[in-house]
């Protein structure tokens, strides 16, 4: 086939003819190889105008012209269709992700050597241009290239919080905010990966592995029963704790007046640094005791004071102490009329009085105050005082809170203590003395000692109590026996800070603790029905028995509530620690027997 003669002009309507020119074009000649006789302004491509200058006709020894051939073209047959199978589809797709991941670390591997050797940005080195790519390649390699999963989208979301107010529980800690944050990611420049490093073809999609969420119970219900469950009750998420210096234990007295119950004024409280559930002939001495007394109520004012006397001082209170600064007292009058305070005054030797202020609001408690050191401090409570609509008083816990730095607001300070009514505690490796298993007979039980509520003096170990709950003793006894764990935990307080005074942390705590007691106080008062409807509620539980006592509980003669374990186990540690007092003042007289007829030789 001929060559197209490029000086040849086609006719003046689009598309090829036929018709045979009976004079060619003379060409014009030019320097430039595509230039044409048409105007400048015209392009080359644009439709040939028609020349009206006359053509010599050639002599090629014929007459006959030479036909003008078409070169265009020929369709393409059309394809026959195809279908692709899914197995195929599959494949390639599981070897783009492959190719891919070979492009994304082989440009991880060389930014990383590009930084370390020449100590700058990737971008700024130059390229090879042997393992460059082609710009082609570079395109489509960044529209396929993802976004890295390792990287936040939201790196400010979690040290500011939108939906916490101040002064609440909330603005403790840094919460997460909801507000939409868009952080641009530069896309560095593909690479060609080495085929031969085999990387793992990728069947489901890379997840970030995150801790689990915080445990948020907002149900009061819902919260006593997790008390119940576990015997504790959850931090809030948004406190931050440091770790635990110091951990001192509630003991209270064995002895309660006829008909009080537990908002009644008691008459003394031990913080000791070992647990009440321990031996009482443990060699350690009481750390804090307090001494209550209540006066007035009826014709005039009432009026609540205490004394704390610390470990530096003598734990008689007939005696002098010997460090004034070791003795706290606490003063509080109310009006007798309103219930509105008059005074109240928090002592400590020949120092500075501390003023506190307590406030009831209707998210949580607090009690603001400013330490001797001239620190703020504010005890916050993790959810709001009540024990009406189902809450309970002893399912909250208590966060002391202390300024730091030129900041004054304790609650952007640091967490120097917390307090909760329930530590968790179970001894493992008890040793129940007296107890036998109706199970396997085994005496004594040890370990975990369980009690039949619905049976009369139904004990059983952990191991009978597993076969129970299996049906190993038989359908009837799995489906009646209701078993309750004799088991009691403890009032704990943790100090976490070395730079606070504990007495002044166990001081201010019992402040906070009488103020919300009178505050349920004023709530039986103006809810008396709620207020019996919670209370009694909470009775039927192990720990809300304990929590909501009456003074029956303790009557030795009673046997009405000995089916709870937590009341077993505390009328055990009573009987426990009688028989102690009762063996030093059996010494203590003895030794006083023996000195007087000493004396009376010696005279």
């Amino acid at each position: 086939m001929s060559s197209p003669n490029p000086n040849q002009i086609p006719p003046a309507h689009p598309g090829w003819s036929n018709q045979n020119y009976k004079q060619p074009y003379a060409p014009i000649p030019s320097t430039h190889r595509f230039s044409q006789v048409y105007p400048q302004n015209q392009p080359y491509f644009a439709p040939y105008p028609a020349q009206p200058v006359p053509y010599v006709q050639p002599h090629y020894g014929n007459t006959t012209p030479a036909p003008i051939i078409a070169e265009l073209p020929a369709p393409l047959p059309p394809a026959p269709p195809t279908t692709t199978p899914n197995d195929q589809l599959k494949e390639d797709e599981l070897l783009a992700h492959r190719l891919q991941n070979l492009e994304v670390e082989e440009v991880r591997r060389r930014s990383s050597s590009n930084v370390s050797q020449t100590q700058r940005p990737g971008s700024m080195v130059a390229p090879s241009p042997q393992t460059h790519a082609p710009l082609l390649h570079q395109v489509s390699s960044l529209s396929l290239q993802p976004l890295s999963t390792n990287e936040s989208l939201r790196p400010r979301s979690m040290t500011e919080s939108s939906n916490c107010m101040p002064w609440s529980p909330g603005s403790f800690g840094m919460g997460t905010n909801s507000l939409p944050e868009v952080v641009p990611q530069s896309r560095s420049v593909s690479y060609v990966g080495d085929p031969a490093e085999n990387f793992p073809i990728p069947v489901e999609s890379e997840q970030q592995h995150t801790s689990p969420p915080p445990i948020v119970i907002s149900d009061p219900i819902a919260l006593s029963a997790y008390l119940e469950e576990y015997r504790q009750v959850p931090y809030p998420p948004t406190w931050s704790l440091p770790p635990v210096l110091a951990t001192f234990y509630a003991c209270g007295g064995s002895k309660t007046a006829p008909k009080s119950d537990w908002l009644s004024q008691q008459d003394t409280l031990t913080w000791r640094t070992i647990r009440p559930t321990e031996p009482a002939y443990n060699p350690a001495a009481p750390s804090y005791t307090f001494m209550f007394t209540a006066k007035g109520g009826s014709f005039r004012d009432p009026r609540f004071q205490w004394t704390l006397i610390g470990p530096e001082s003598s734990t008689d209170p007939k005696k002098a102490p010997k460090n004034k600064d070791s003795v706290w007292t606490y003063d509080l009058r109310l009006d007798l009329n309103g219930g509105m305070r008059k005074s109240e005054v928090l002592g400590h030797g020949k120092k500075k009085a501390v003023l506190t202020t307590y406030v009831h609001a209707l998210n949580y408690d607090s009690l603001r105050f400013i330490g001797p050191d001239g620190r703020s401090y504010l005890w916050v409570s993790s959810a709001k005082v009540s024990s009406v609509n189902g809450s309970r008083y002893d399912t909250i816990r208590h966060a002391l809170f202390g300024a730091v730095g030129h900041n004054l607001d304790p609650l952007y300070g640091e967490i120097v203590a917390d307090h909760t009514f329930w530590d968790g505690y179970v001894d493992q490796d008890e040793t129940h003395t007296g107890a036998k298993c109706d199970g396997c007979q085994s005496t004594p039980i040890n370990g975990l000692r369980w009690k039949c509520k619905t049976c009369h003096h139904h004990d059983v170990c952990e191991n009978c109590r597993q076969l129970i709950l299996s049906g190993g003793f038989g359908a009837e006894m799995q489906q009646s026996c209701d078993l309750s764990l004799v088991c009691l935990p403890d009032e704990a307080l943790y100090i976490r800070s070395p730079a606070v005074d504990p007495t002044l942390v166990v001081a201010t705590l019992q402040i906070i603790k009488d103020w919300e007691r009178q505050t349920l106080r004023d709530e039986r008062m103006k809810n008396p029905i709620g207020f019996k409807a919670s209370e009694e509620a909470a009775r039927k539980q192990d720990l809300g028995i304990m929590s909501y006592w009456q003074a029956s509980d303790w009557d030795k003669k009673s046997t009405a509530h000995e089916k709870m374990g937590t009341i077993v186990k505390a009328k055990s540690k009573m009987e426990a620690s009688d028989r102690t007092t009762s063996a030093l003042g059996g010494l203590v007289g003895a030794g006083s027997a023996l000195a007087v007829p000493a004396k009376q030789r010696l005279s």
